[in-house]
């Protein structure tokens, strides 16, 4: 479990919600896990450079990659 830092601030969003809370047991749970969850989602995973598992954009079918693939043409 990761702890919160000095300078750890909670999202606003999170601080709204929180607010509605009435029951002092729920707000305390519900407050722990929003700090673990925005702790957890901060960590960025750090890959080595040069290790030869950079993906390619794969060709489909119809010759196009990315998000252009599944457009269809407009014909008139």
């Amino acid at each position: 479990m990761l702890k919160p830092g000095k300078t750890f601030n909670l999202s606003k969003s999170s601080k709204r919600i929180l607010a509605q809370f009435v029951d002092p047991h729920a707000r305390g749970q519900w407050k722990r896990m929003m700090i673990d969850a925005e702790l957890s989602a901060a960590i960025v995973v750090k890959t080595p450079k040069g290790d030869g598992s950079r993906r390619s954009q794969s060709t489909l079918p119809s010759g196009t990659t990315g998000s252009h693939a599944y457009t269809t043409p407009v014909t008139e």
